[in-house]
């Protein structure tokens, strides 16, 4: 174990003093979590501004600009600005300082009440196609309101019978009017486990660029045996085990700590969330055995350094691209989704998607990291059996 330890440091050593293992383990990835973050999640914030000219001043009308548009504005996604006039509305959409103007005319209320056709005017900037279509949805769908009440308001005058008093009647189709619709839309929170942008981009790219970093221990056996240096551990009481036990044991810690770095860093510097530490810790690790096993497995079958590098790095991009570290598989059809489950990259991003959401813990992460550990234990211990070949050459 001593020999080994030895071993494991002083392949450490080597990678941190040719800068290599930072590059790959800690600035690449961390790099690219940031800029992906920050550029896609700045493309899917939306936020409009939006000038109203009420002229009615009216019942509806006030209901329109509060209860309507106004849940925009509580929802964090207009900035609202009211003018009196609808010159000023339409010269404020004019200059660019609003995307749209809602235009409510004088008699509003009272047309709607008398049962007359008006007209509520939307006006939206040339360059803010998005912005119009959702004020133009939302004058829609309360225009189909008041018909609906008019309709029902309508069907209720015709069936009340002439010989009811005037008052009676009115009442009947008052009660109409404020009867609430048959079919009513309720938001309510779901369960919904899913990795914000920030933490996507951190984890996904935390797990490809692990594939990278987990190959160098196996890889230096190549340079050790051109140096010479194989030769004279061979030649001490020095097992091809404990060799080949020190090179992966350099590789897991230099894994180890590269994924703490990433998940600290990217925690601090764009508020990503990982889940429950403990969860994070299990499937990190998880992670970690798994990219070491797998790089063990595939270095295996290489004769040179150059052949073992690039058989990692295919097949960490090709796992990559299955596991959905390019974009989540939850957009993909569904048999990449399938895919994704043959994979370490899957398998780790779903393990911490699982801790998120109502109601869960580290212990819905216990399943991925379990399936994590399993991929690790099977490829490496056959890629160790094979590997002995790489130290004492047959």
């Amino acid at each position: 174990m001593r020999v080994a330890l030895l071993i494991a440091a002083k392949d450490l050593r080597q990678r941190l003093r040719d800068r290599s293992a930072l590059l790959v383990s800690v600035v690449a990835p961390l790099g690219l979590a940031i800029i992906f973050s920050q550029l896609i999640g700045g493309a899917t914030e939306f936020s409009t501004r939006w000038v109203v000219a009420d002229m009615d001043g009216g019942r509806l009308a006030t209901t329109l600009r509060q209860e309507v548009i106004g849940s925009m504005a509580t929802a964090g996604v207009a900035q609202i600005t009211d003018v009196t006039t609808a010159d000023a509305a339409t010269a404020a959409v004019n200059d660019g300082s609003q995307d749209v103007a809602f235009i409510i005319p004088a008699g509003f209320t009272s047309a709607i009440e008398a049962g007359k056709p008006v007209a509520i005017e939307v006006v939206g900037a040339q360059d803010s196609g998005l912005s119009t279509e959702i004020a133009r949805s939302l004058a829609q769908r309360f225009g189909d309101n008041v018909v609906g009440v008019q309709l029902a308001v309508a069907t209720v005058r015709d069936l009340v019978s002439p010989s009811l008093p005037p008052d009676e009647q009115a009442r009947i189709i008052a009660a109409a009017a404020a009867a609430p619709p048959p079919v009513a839309l309720v938001d309510e929170a779901a369960a919904l486990r899913q990795l914000s942008l920030a933490s996507y981009f951190s984890a996904s790219m935390a797990i490809m660029f692990l594939f990278f970093s987990a190959q160098v221990g196996m890889v230096s056996i190549f340079e050790e045996r051109q140096q010479g240096t194989l030769a004279r551990m061979l030649a001490g009481p020095i097992r091809p085990v404990t060799i080949l036990f020190g090179k992966t044991l350099g590789a897991f810690v230099l894994g180890i700590v590269s994924m703490a770095v990433i998940i600290v860093a990217t925690t601090q510097l764009i508020a990503a969330d990982w889940g429950p530490p403990a969860g994070v810790a299990a499937i990190a690790v998880g992670g970690v055995i798994a990219a070491v096993g797998i790089s063990t497995l595939i270095t295996s079958f290489a004769n040179s350094p150059e052949t073992a590098g690039a058989a990692n790095s295919a097949v960490a991009i090709t796992l990559a691209i299955l596991g959905g570290s390019f974009s989540p598989t939850a957009q993909a059809p569904e048999v990449m989704a399938t895919l994704s489950l043959f994979t370490p990259h899957g398998w780790f991003m779903r393990g911490l998607a699982d801790m998120h959401g109502a109601g869960s813990s580290a212990a819905d992460g216990l399943q991925a990291a379990a399936v994590l550990l399993a991929i690790g234990a099977i490829t490496g211990a056959i890629g160790l059996a094979r590997a002995r070949r790489l130290v004492v050459p047959g």
